[in-house]
């Protein structure tokens, strides 16, 4: 009969006490365990929503950039029919006119007669159009200075030969002759990029103070 007790004793010695003295066996887990892992379980979620959060901007901005790629590969820089060079647009004339019905077909098109601003454009410019004579943008009539169909005085930044009042390209520079006369004509105007930077912040900007 004692013997069946010692043993219920070393049984229950056996189970391990908290620090309350309360045995652990079949209780539930304690307050401080819970919090622990649930601490756990918020900053896994936390981390997997910061990853599913990067990659999501990442694949945004592949898409946004992808996009913006495409806009200049599917879409040609200038229309059809014209000559694309150093982010502007060239149309070169086939047939003759005097030097004002030149530029009002230049003006129905979004462009303006040629104007020539450095000495790679002027050399384009003689080696494209062949043999043939094109009126370009300059004029001084009825002013007696040269300028541009904007307004803008001429530089003086190359030569213009002859005593006439329009400027046309011949075979080795500029020359001038009556506005009257008929002859081919160059158009000019950005193409798509140069329109967008034209009409950027940036460009509004340099356009304001090339003008001041």
């Amino acid at each position: 009969m004692y013997e069946g007790l010692g043993i219920c004793k070393e049984q229950q010695m056996d189970v391990p006490l908290n620090s309350n003295g309360d045995q652990q066996r079949g209780k539930e887990p304690s307050y401080g365990f819970r919090k622990t892992r649930a601490l756990k379980i918020l900053a896994a979620v936390t981390v997997t929503a910061l990853i599913s959060g990067l990659i999501a901007t990442t694949a945004a901005m592949a898409v946004r950039t992808t996009k913006s790629c495409l806009d200049y590969a599917d879409v040609p820089s200038c229309p059809d029919g014209w000559v694309g060079y150093q982010r502007q647009c060239y149309f070169f004339s086939e047939d003759e006119r005097n030097w004002t019905a030149s530029q009002s077909y230049c003006s129905s098109q979004g462009a303006s007669l040629v104007g020539i601003d450095s000495s790679l454009e002027m050399a384009f410019l003689l080696r494209y159009k062949g043999s043939v004579y094109h009126w370009i943008g300059l004029r001084r009539e009825p002013s007696p200075s040269w300028k541009w169909p904007n307004g803008t005085e001429f530089d003086n930044r190359f030569r213009v030969r002859g005593g006439g009042g329009c400027a046309y390209l011949n075979d080795v520079g500029v020359s001038s002759s009556s506005c009257m006369t008929e002859k081919n004509w160059i158009c000019a105007k950005p193409d798509r990029f140069g329109k967008r930077k034209e009409n950027s912040p940036e460009g509004t900007e340099k356009q304001r103070h090339s003008r001041e």
